[in-house]
């Protein structure tokens, strides 16, 4: 018999802990822009918190008409790889920010609103106070990863059983940034939601350096503990998420994928023509400065204005249509869903507890579906359960029944994969 933690009398005691953190500069230059390669080497030798992993930068970004940067600030970042001595663990996934995008629609904005750039701003920046013009600009940071930064376990991790730590990220294209017409966006009727007829904004990114915690534990439980591992397990496993991308614009979407465990699909109905710079999109129920009220929905958290960028809009394809997987000629769900259906399974498909938007706001802007093939909740016991498609040829279609037109689509594999940590530094990535 065992009592609760709220009735149990105990206490443990770990010594010998240290915490502290570090800057580390980038390699090479300290500045970029849109489509270069930033590279950051992590300690060596160190018990690193990845979670902690955190990049800063200035942002500014300007252009001919009024530019804005786009809401949430890691939309700057196209892809994520991390290298361990030259070798790849964690590729990464292109459209980085559209999955960053998709994945807030069901889960809720994870966004820091002081350090994020949570929201396109129209008359004045949250961030410094200052009424923004034609530029937009301020001290940004980056802390919260998808992929092995984010999802690695353990999070603290001993550097030294492996080789040089290499985090290069690869930043997007200018197409992610706002430009918006209007001479006077603090008011009268001209709107951020119009194009303008100039070129397109262009941003950079100056003073870029990253932080993270570094942990020590001077006692020798820690090290005799992976001593111990080591020798009777032949090694670590350190399991931890990966994504592949696909894109196409047909109704009978063809995608395939070789893994240990595929836990979730993820499906992004983009609007047309995302790489195209325009203005920002009003999200639906929010208040236009232009038409006042019309169309607003009668609560409070919508008695403001909300916008987000063309690139990260997410929109129905058709108010009729139905969907389904095929993986191998299993079905799932077991009948066409509506899009009604898709919110509810997603609901019951993502980690923990879903962050839902109002209906008719989901079909204009947050159009996210996604589909659970694991233990639900298995993430936090470090358990693999999802789909193995090693040993066949996977033939996964997503169809779509109905007046579907040709829209892009954006899917998403999530799928865990596992780094296995041997003696003399010797790693072997299981996809």
């Amino acid at each position: 018999m065992s009592y609760p933690a709220t009735l149990a009398v105990f206490l443990e005691r770990l010594n010998g802990f240290s915490t502290n953190y570090f800057r580390l500069e980038p390699q090479g230059s300290n500045s970029a822009r849109a489509n270069n390669i930033v590279r950051i080497t992590l300690p060596a030798n160190a018990l690193v918190d990845l979670r902690s992993f955190t990049l800063h930068f200035d942002a500014a970004v300007s252009g001919g008409g009024k530019a804005r940067l786009p809401n949430k600030i890691d939309s700057l970042v196209e892809r994520v790889e991390v290298a361990f001595g030259g070798v790849q663990v964690a590729a990464g996934n292109n459209f980085y920010n559209v999955l960053r995008h998709a994945k807030d629609a069901l889960m809720g904005d994870r966004t820091c609103p002081a350090m994020s750039h949570p929201n396109v701003y129209r008359v004045a920046d949250s961030h410094n106070g200052a009424t923004l013009n034609a530029t937009e600009t301020g001290k940004y940071n980056i802390s919260s990863w998808d992929g092995f930064l984010g999802t690695c376990e353990p999070r603290i991790l001993d550097l030294s059983l492996l080789p040089e730590c290499v985090v290069s990220i690869f930043l997007a294209e200018n197409a992610v940034c706002i430009d918006a017409l209007g001479t006077d966006l603090a008011g009268g009727a001209a709107a951020i939601t119009a194009d303008a007829a100039a070129p397109a904004p262009v941003y950079q990114l100056t003073n870029i350096y990253a932080s993270i915690e570094v942990v020590g534990l001077s006692d020798g439980l820690y090290d005799s503990m992976i001593s111990q591992a080591m020798s009777s397990a032949g090694g670590l496993e350190l399991p931890f998420k990966q994504y592949i991308t696909f894109e196409d614009t047909t109704q009978t979407f063809r995608f395939s994928v070789a893994t240990q465990s595929l836990d979730r699909i993820w499906v992004a109905n983009r609007a047309d023509a995302p790489r195209t710079v325009g203005g920002a999109v009003l999200v639906k129920g929010y208040r236009n400065n232009a038409s006042g009220n019309s169309g607003v929905y009668n609560e409070p958290k919508y008695n403001g204005e909300k916008y987000i960028s063309k690139y990260f809009n997410f929109v129905i394809p058709h108010t009729d249509n139905k969907y389904q997987f095929q993986l191998n000629g299993s079905l799932y769900p077991q009948y066409q869903a509506s899009y009604e259906d898709m919110v509810e399974i997603s609901k019951k498909s993502v980690l923990g507890m879903p962050a839902m938007n109002p209906l008719s706001t989901m079909k204009e802007n947050y159009s996210v579906f996604c589909a659970r093939l694991n233990l639900k909740d298995s993430e936090y016991g470090r358990m693999i359960s999802g789909l193995d498609t090693r040993g066949l040829a996977l033939s996964a279609f997503f169809n779509t029944y109905g007046s579907a037109g040709n829209k892009p689509t954006t899917i998403f594999c999530e799928m865990t994969s596992t780094l296995r940590i041997g003696q003399g530094l010797q790693l072997e990535i299981i996809q």
